[in-house]
């Protein structure tokens, strides 16, 4: 369990670096909207490639009901997120920083349950933990400009960073639980786990990404950089 869980942690240091990178970035050299969407569009392609390629065939082996009370729970459960992250804002919690306050929770909230993934793919099969860490590596590099992105003017550079930071915590302390919790599980609560990891990714992709991806207009770049983004982890896959 121990030798799991470090290479479980070495690789998610992947994860808990871009988020620091990404919250540099934005302190430094924001993005504009158009390379937001184009980073988007390739993380959205990059985090799809992984679902299928790994999570999705180990799922497809599974019961049937139960990958439906997995993949059921997901949804519902990032649902529940992002009606969480509406109220936030609607109800000014937070003051100052309630524009950020839904956006954080939210995010933190999903490196908790990504952590967790992570942590159970390394359990069942070390080269889908590696292509899954890889994927959210990519994807929480946005999250790390987001959050920052996201803070009200004013904030110290420290605070800003303890954002990521923060995310990154989570994102370990899921893994964590995830390797201690469900060592030597097996069955249907592995399914589960998996089934519902591959929904709220693919939910993350399909309602998160793709969608604030189209605050501007689509260009041939950005559609190319999806694909991009697929072939890339789908290639390591091949060859790993």
């Amino acid at each position: 369990m121990a030798g799991t869980l470090v290479q479980a942690l070495s690789y998610t240091m992947l994860a808990v670096v871009a988020a620091l990178l990404g919250g540099v970035i934005a302190i430094y050299r924001p993005p504009g909207a158009q390379m937001e969407s184009n980073v988007q569009h390739f993380a959205a392609g990059v985090v799809i490639a992984a679902v299928a390629a790994e999570l999705l065939p180990d799922v497809h082996d599974r019961a049937p009901l139960v990958v439906v009370v997995g993949f059921a729970i997901g949804v519902a459960t990032m649902l529940g997120i992002h009606r969480l992250s509406k109220l936030i804002e609607k109800r000014n919690i937070g003051g100052s920083f309630a524009g950020a306050a839904g956006l954080l929770i939210t995010v933190g909230i999903d490196m908790l349950i990504d952590g967790v993934l992570i942590g159970v793919t390394f359990l069942t099969e070390a080269a889908t933990g590696v292509l899954i860490a890889v994927a959210l590596a990519i994807e929480v590099l946005f999250l790390g400009v987001a959050g920052v992105v996201a803070l009200p003017s004013g904030v110290t550079t420290l605070r800003k960073l303890a954002v990521p930071a923060a995310f990154g915590l989570l994102l370990t302390t899921g893994v964590t639980l995830g390797v201690l919790a469900l060592d030597g599980v097996t069955g249907a609560p592995i399914a589960i786990i998996l089934a519902f990891g591959s929904a709220a990714l693919l939910y993350l992709v399909t309602e998160e990404l793709l969608v604030k991806a189209q605050k501007v207009p689509e260009t041939p770049v950005s559609t190319t950089l999806f694909f991009l983004g697929f072939l890339s982890i789908f290639l390591l896959d091949m060859i790993h």
